[in-house]
């Protein structure tokens, strides 16, 4: 293995778990740990045992379980208290009862900290950098330092900031890491302020940015380019207030911009999948234009974009998806030109090259669509039921006479209302008439619609409604308002999803026509035949 040129840091499970929201449970940590294990990090900080029962449980289990192939983990913890030893420090000790191979430390090194939040004297505050790094070190553990506050104390007195770290390298300190703990930091004084003290110690410094200014990732990079040769950070940014440095970012921006090597094997391409599986833990719902692994990172609407991307798709991209395990998306909207729909097409798995009169109907129809009110760009299946109408391949799976919806409610009392939908149809060669009932209109119609079909296509029972969402299209016009439903469905035992839209002069219209096609591409893609 090439010997890594930056160690990666991972401290999501503790200054991750930080974040408004989050609140990761000890069998959370044991799942999340071997992903990012996976992704090849050098160094997990798992928390802070002694301080929180959660974090010295993980470490227990840890200590009994092997988890990890290549990453090593980390107890975080802080210096001895004021007034008593390291080794009599019940907090000190319990870093030691982790068993974890490498502790962190966190230190302050802006003197404004010392005299007011640990209420120290300077020196005493360096006496204690020092000798609880001694101790540690003298138990045979790597003992990293956490720097805390240090690009503001080192504008504010940069003597003593320095001092700190001289303390915990005189101690036995493997690497000094600088935090930006407030995240007020810009590049060029990250980049000027490390290069500095790059040339006043000899210990590896590292780099722990906080995202407050937005310029976490790029103060991670400047960092490394002065000088710095380990980074810390959060998969997906998390971490409290506005979070860390996304440690994807910056780990791809390394390998990929930089030609650096800084994981463990090739995490990299996986590293979209990982992103995701560890947005499912921590129940955050995945941000669609995050850097790399966003669903929309590589995703393109423009039809002059589609125009050059069919020539060369590297002409609109900084780097190829495959990299990070993601892939190219073409979005069709009324921006679409027949560009975008061949790509979309070719994506959805219908070659349309030279198909002129086709791509040109298409493009029409979503163009005219998009101007009533429907988007395509976050509904693929229905944007695929329309190609296939235009190709003449839509099957009839059923043919629907009338439905209507009836609410009756007391005033005064919602919560004794109920709603009850009837639909009628032709299907497998027999008429069908269900009714339905459900909380609320929409509950009901979706209710009878199923139990219309089911009896001639089962295959509708593995279809599960999973998100619903309404937005009134131009909010000006009230209740005469043109509505917009989009509705997610996933496939119960495969896991497949897709989206439909529908729009209509009231929400139960528009979600008459989204319900309808959800079904209706569900058993498209079952290859489930007209009955």
């Amino acid at each position: 293995m090439t010997d890594l040129t930056v160690e990666v840091y991972d401290t999501t499970l503790r200054d991750g778990a930080q974040q408004e929201g989050m609140n990761l449970s000890v069998a959370d940590k044991m799942a999340i740990a071997p992903l990012l294990d996976e992704l090849g990090v050098g160094v997990i900080e798992g928390g802070w045992p002694g301080a929180v029962p959660k974090d010295t449980e993980f470490f227990s289990l840890l200590a009994k379980e092997s988890i990890l192939s290549n990453a090593q983990v980390a107890a975080f913890g802080m210096t001895r208290r004021a007034g008593t030893t390291a080794a009599a420090d019940p907090q000190v000790r319990a870093l030691l009862d982790s068993e974890a191979p490498i502790i962190t430390l966190v230190c302050k090194s802006d003197i404004r900290h010392a005299e007011r939040a640990l209420r120290v004297e300077p020196d005493e505050n360096l006496r204690m950098i020092e000798e609880t790094f001694a101790f540690l070190a003298g138990e045979g553990r790597r003992v990293i330092m956490d720097a805390e506050h240090f690009f503001d104390g080192y504008r504010y007195d940069a003597d003593y900031a320095v001092r700190a770290l001289e303390a915990a390298i005189a101690g036995g300190a493997d690497t000094v890491c600088l935090c930006d703990t407030n995240g007020g930091m810009l590049p060029d004084d990250v980049s000027e302020i490390v290069r500095t003290v790059a040339g006043r110690v000899s210990t590896p410094l590292g780099m722990h940015a906080h995202n407050d200014s937005g310029c976490a990732v790029a103060n991670s990079m400047a960092a490394v380019a002065a000088g710095a040769t380990h980074v810390q950070g959060c998969v997906n940014g998390y971490g409290e207030r506005t979070g860390n440095a996304d440690l994807i970012a910056v780990v791809a921006n390394l390998e990929i911009k930089k030609g650096l090597t800084v994981l463990k094997g090739d995490g990299l391409v996986e590293a979209t999948r990982i992103a995701h599986a560890i947005s499912e833990i921590t129940n955050i719902a995945p941000f669609a234009r995050q850097p790399y692994v966003g669903a929309s990172a590589f995703a393109h609407k423009a039809g002059l974009h589609a125009s050059a991307i069919r020539v060369d798709a590297d002409l609109y991209q900084h780097t190829q998806p495959e990299k990070v395990g993601n892939g190219l998306r073409m979005l069709v909207s009324d921006m679409a030109g027949r560009a975008s729909i061949e790509l979309k097409g070719k994506e959805l798995g219908f070659d349309l090259a030279g198909q002129d009169e086709l791509l040109g109907r298409v493009t029409d129809r979503v163009k005219h669509a998009e101007a009533a009110g429907y988007t395509f760009d976050a509904a693929d299946a229905s944007f695929e039921l329309l190609l296939r109408s235009e190709m003449g391949e839509s099957p009839a799976f059923w043919d629907v006479e009338t439905w209507r919806v009836r609410v009756a409610s007391k005033p005064g009392d919602p919560t004794d209302a109920d709603a009850e939908a009837v639909i009628k149809l032709r299907a497998g060669g027999a008429r069908q008439v269900a009714v339905g009932e459900g909380n609320g209109p929409v509950n009901a119609l979706d209710h009878a619609l199923r139990s219309a079909v089911c009896g001639v296509y089962p295959e509708v029972e593995e279809f599960e409604l999973t998100d619903f969402k309404v937005r009134i299209m131009e909010a000006s016009h009230g209740t005469d308002a043109v509505t917009r439903v989009l509705i997610t469905t996933v496939h119960r035992e495969t896991g497949e999803m897709w989206r439909t839209v529908g729009v209509g002069p009231n929400v139960i219209e528009a979600s008459y026509e989204a319900l309808s096609d959800s079904l209706v591409y569900g058993l498209l893609k079952e290859g489930v035949a007209s009955r």
